[in-house]
């Protein structure tokens, strides 16, 4: 195959695809079945719940230091530098792509060294965090956006390499349910990372639904939450490296791809006219939602709604967000999933 062909195949030889043994057939004809599927189904969801979590630990922190009353709003502004990862990450997507250790595997090579990373910034956080947020006096801010900005850094690309690895781990009928492993699986991790982590440490929250006796601190501490977190990352990381192995694919009878390949393959997509449209819908569609994702919960804060009914509520969103994956997966696994996404977003 020359990689000069590699987007220039029309609709029509999309849908025809081999299996190991080179048998052709078409993938608009195989309806998705996860039967000897569902391992590799649920292991993208927790792979997914991982990448989530520092998502919801940054939004966690940010509603923390608010309800402490000793941030501004610049300092709210600065700290939020640590999202940035996440809007950027395409800038080095090609060099992950392009960079490899064939032995490992394409997506462990990366994956195995990131989540471990991974792992160790929540062990230092969790070593420190009393002393970066005290209960009383100034926060260092200062620490805590360099390492949430680096946990944010790997886990930006981690998203890189288990959005890649999710087209090859699945079988090719059901490489559609992957938009529902990352809707489901970062969805849960930024539940679990914001929701959860503001709740179990909190000493009001204790209070008021537990009974627990005043000054006995949260139901958990942060230290013990975020040790949890650390242990539990890098033991998927090794029975990740040890037991799942990656699956022989279509890419492996393609010629190698350099960095610099792959920079002008990736100039050359976004010059197609279909991923200008995409690209315009993707920029422009979250603009409606600026000022309540980004200061609303913060002006509330101000205004006396405590932290732990803000995100009692928020709760109650996050059941919608996660059953409505589950209810239109039907809809969106077809050959065009796409084209649902750019009628809904106008309206």
């Amino acid at each position: 195959m020359e990689k000069s062909n590699i987007i220039k195949y029309d609709q029509k030889e999309l849908t025809k695809v081999h299996d190991i043994n080179g048998t052709q057939y078409d993938s608009a004809s195989e309806k998705p079945n996860l039967d000897g599927d569902r391992l590799n189904f649920y292991l993208l969801i927790l792979l997914y719940i991982i990448q989530g979590f520092p998502l919801g630990l940054s939004s966690a922190f940010t509603i923390i230091l608010q309800s402490k009353k000793m941030v501004t709003y610049e300092d709210q502004a600065t700290f939020s530098i640590a999202l940035w990862p996440y809007i950027m990450n395409i800038l080095w997507a090609p060099i992950v792509d392009a960079l490899y250790i064939q032995f490992i595997g394409r997506r462990k090579c990366w994956l195995i060294p990131l989540q471990l990373l991974m792992g160790l910034f929540m062990f230092y956080m969790a070593c420190n965090i009393v002393d970066w947020l005290p209960e009383s006096g100034k926060p260092n801010l200062k620490m805590m956006l360099i390492v949430v900005l680096a946990l944010n850094v790997l886990s930006s690309t981690q998203d890189i390499v288990v959005d890649g690895w999710a087209l090859t781990m699945l079988k090719k009928n059901n490489v559609s349910y992957t938009s529902m492993c990352n809707s489901i699986g970062v969805l849960f991790g930024i539940f679990l990372g914001e929701v959860c982590f503001t709740l179990l440490v909190s000493e009001e929250f204790n209070t008021k639904y537990f009974r627990a006796t005043p000054g006995t601190g949260g139901l958990i501490s942060m230290k013990s939450f975020l040790l949890f977190w650390a242990v539990l990352v890098m033991s998927v990381t090794f029975s990740v490296a040890i037991f799942k192995k990656e699956k022989k694919n279509l890419e492996d009878g393609i010629e190698k791809v350099s960095v610099f390949q792959n920079y002008k393959l990736l100039w050359e997509i976004i010059k197609l006219p279909n991923i200008k449209g995409l690209t315009i819908a993707l920029l422009t569609t979250r603009i409606g939602f600026i000022a309540t994702e980004s200061v609303s919960i913060l002006k509330l804060i101000d205004a006396g709604l405590s932290k732990d009914n803000i995100m009692i509520m928020t709760t109650v969103m996050y059941v919608g967000k996660f059953a409505i994956p589950i209810f239109i997966t039907k809809y969106i696994t077809s050959i065009k999933p796409m084209s649902y996404y750019l009628k809904m977003t106008p309206i």
